[in-house]
């Protein structure tokens, strides 16, 4: 069976079209806790027994317009008892592009996890957590200070928080190499304050090619993912599919079809017409063990199938993670 993986393997590890795609790791509910990590039948560290780890990842990402968006992730993992544990991770975000950057703390995600199976073949366990929106919402470049007639705010993709306060609900099953996860994430309340309309850069041919933003509000999102992992010693590489699903349509304030913040009494909601629908991502993962507590980890995912249109942000055509694991 091994043999028909191969050609999926080398197909999600080479570099694809240049499409664009809902990113995963930003909007939260894909990587989770546990979700969509590597099967631990093959993982030496986690075979030790050890409950806790300590995980430093670096992430950079090509957003829309080719804008860079770096992340470096510090995470930690506590086990409560042998089934049950929480984890919390802070990012640090920075995005830089044609039109400015900027950068600061992201949005804080939290985690618990219950592992109601938990055997050398199979596994099933299920999350429970929070999106909290820690990561400022209404960027502008950084020469830029305060409010006044030059004022240019920028596109979402340059903010490091989403703004939302998200509820977080998931569920994996491991059958021996085989891996699926459903999860769903749930806007609570809604606080983005991104002030970007095109009106405030209409000399600036480049931003008029970003989706405009003003005080979006971002509808949930449904997760699916299937994966399969390929142990060879010491490394484990974990090909797989990934589908987010846009439940709903996203909306924005809009002033007759135009955004503009100047004239908050003739603000209009309207909704983002093409901005539900299904993201398709290839994915692959892999994870190799230096010892029993030290392990170095990467992750690679890029688009097949895309929303028409991305207005909050995460619009990626290729995202790259590295990391290193410590298990205690």
């Amino acid at each position: 069976m091994r043999d028909h993986f191969y050609p999926l393997l080398i197909a999600v590890l080479l570099p694809t079209a240049p499409t664009m795609a809902q990113g995963c790791s930003d909007a939260g509910v894909c990587t989770a806790g546990p979700l969509g990590r590597i099967a631990n039948n093959d993982d030496s560290t986690n075979a030790q027994g050890y409950q806790h780890f300590a995980r430093l990842q670096y992430s950079t990402a090509v957003g829309e317009q080719g804008v860079l968006v770096m992340q470096v992730v510090p995470e930690i993992g506590i086990g409560v008892t042998d089934r049950f544990g929480v984890q919390l991770k802070v990012p640090f975000v920075s995005a830089s592009g044609n039109l400015g950057e900027n950068s600061g703390i992201g949005d804080m995600i939290f985690t618990t996890s219950y592992a109601f199976v938990k055997e050398r073949d199979r596994d099933f366990s299920a999350i429970v957590g929070l999106r909290i929106p820690t990561g400022e919402t209404s960027p502008q470049p950084l020469e830029q200070t305060s409010f006044g007639p030059d004022f240019k705010p920028l596109p979402m993709p340059y903010q490091p928080g989403l703004g939302t306060l998200d509820l977080l609900l998931g569920a994996q099953y491991r059958y021996k190499r085989w891996t699926t996860t459903l999860a769903y994430q749930h806007v609570l309340s809604q606080g983005n304050e991104n002030l970007f309309f095109h009106e405030a850069w209409d000399d600036n041919a480049d931003a008029l090619k970003y989706f405009e933003s003003a005080y979006l509000e971002r509808a949930n999102d449904a997760v699916a993912r299937l994966q399969y992992a390929l142990p060879f010693r010491k490394l484990t590489i974990q090909p797989g599919l990934l589908a987010i699903y846009h439940l709903g349509l996203d909306s924005r304030f809009e002033v007759d079809g135009t955004p503009s913040p100047w004239d908050s009494e003739e603000f209009i909601r309207r909704d983002v017409e093409g901005s539900d629908g299904l993201t398709l991502n290839l994915t692959a993962d892999a994870r190799y063990a230096l010892s029993d507590h030290w392990s170095l980890e990467a992750s690679y995912g890029s688009p097949v199938i895309t929303r028409e249109v991305r207005p909050d942000g995460l619009t990626r055509s290729m995202v790259l993670n590295v990391g290193v694991r410590f298990a205690f």
